[in-house]
């Protein structure tokens, strides 16, 4: 019983660390379509989805926190995001962005090392080899 209560310590422990090196944080933007929306982020997984309210919602979850720098702005023409990693415990942090922007909304994402999940897609995406910067062009249904 004492192994068993010794274990319930040690999960607790663990569960308590890791609560406090991951922070969760959601931006809102209110925003007049059309606007352009701009993601730099290192290591990170991007997931973006459009609706069609007139807001960019953002969900960071950093781990562990204190291993990034986050900057947020917002203008007439749109909404801006920067996470970096920190230069010595950057190298084991990790991050995930849930995304949702209006629909008509340019999105412009500059990722290092990073995933991305586009969600509600309709069209055709054309990704070129990767030797450089990527571009994507979706067009819509039937207009090749």
């Amino acid at each position: 019983m004492q192994r068993l209560n010794t274990l319930w310590q040690v999960v607790n422990a663990a569960s308590s660390v890791r609560e406090i090196t991951q922070r969760s944080k959601t931006f809102h933007f209110a925003v007049r379509e059309p606007i352009t929306f701009y993601l730099r982020a290192e290591n990170a997984i991007v997931q973006v989805v459009r609706w069609a309210k007139p807001l960019v919602e953002v969900q960071t979850r950093l781990q562990p926190a204190f291993g990034w720098r986050i900057a947020a702005d917002q203008d007439d023409a749109g909404v801006y995001i920067a996470a970096k990693r920190r230069v010595v415990v950057g190298g084991i942090s990790t991050a995930r962005f849930h995304v949702a922007v209006p629909h008509p909304t340019y999105l412009v994402l500059r990722l290092d090392g990073g995933s991305l999940l586009l969600d509600n897609l309709t069209g055709t995406l054309h990704i070129p080899p990767a030797s450089g910067d990527i571009n994507i062009s979706l067009l819509a249904n039937g207009s090749d």
